[in-house]
């Protein structure tokens, strides 16, 4: 069953139950829809002044492989604090979608700044389906000071793709385990493609998250 039939599916039951007026159905379809076509490969950055990650970031990256963009061979870096933001944000979502992207072959690498605690880890380890998912704690120093310092609430996500088809999700806000970023950028691969800019902020994000992959040490997942 697809995303779409289920939705249709559930509302029709609710609809039916009276557990659910039919106006407020068609506003969550709305809203649903709306999002569902925004265009992973535009040729605009698609600029949101707040948004939850787990309803907007996650369906523009699910359209790259709509898109023909392959997931196999592909990857996604995630940058994050302490990682408590999948729990108090929908986790059976993010559950849900990281198992079906690690399915199509997207490696997820998932670089925290700080430590975790046993209820983050767990979580972690729910995220995890097999070899296509790695969780990276930043090694807190003088060297790492300042990277930390930046990020903390700075939080570019980046997809590398496969084919060279890069795309950028970056937060200019997000506060500790709020489940709203501010002055969000999505910027897709033919926008990358086409503008300097662009490019040298995806490059500058590039180097930060991999300064923290090299200065980090691997999180044994439970």
């Amino acid at each position: 069953m697809t995303e779409d039939n289920l939705f249709w599916w559930v509302a029709s039951i609710l609809v039916g139950a009276g557990s659910v007026p039919a106006g407020l159905v068609l506003v969550l379809f709305l809203e649903y829809i709306k999002k569902m076509l925004r265009p992973s490969n535009g040729l605009e950055v698609i600029h949101f002044p707040s948004a939850p990650a787990a309803t907007e970031f996650m369906p523009l990256i699910s359209g790259l492989a709509r898109k023909g963009i392959p997931f196999k061979g592909s990857e996604l870096w995630i940058s994050g604090c302490d990682g408590r933001y999948i729990i108090n944000n929908r986790g059976k979502r993010w559950r849900r979608v990281f198992r079906k992207w690690q399915r199509k072959g997207l490696v997820i690498r998932y670089l925290l700044l700080e430590d975790v605690d046993d209820v983050v880890r767990g979580e972690m380890g729910n995220l995890n389906i097999g070899a296509n998912f790695e969780v990276r704690q930043l090694k807190r120093c003088e060297e790492t000071r300042d990277i930390a310092r930046k990020l903390e609430t700075y939080h570019p996500t980046l997809f590398f793709g496969a084919d060279g088809n890069n795309a950028a999700w970056i937060e200019g806000l997000h506060r500790r385990n709020s489940i709203y970023a501010y002055n969000v950028d999505y910027v897709s691969p033919r926008v990358i493609e086409s503008s300097p800019e662009e490019r040298k902020r995806f490059k500058s994000c590039e180097e930060d998250l991999k300064f923290i992959y090299e200065n980090s040490t691997r999180l044994v997942l439970s």
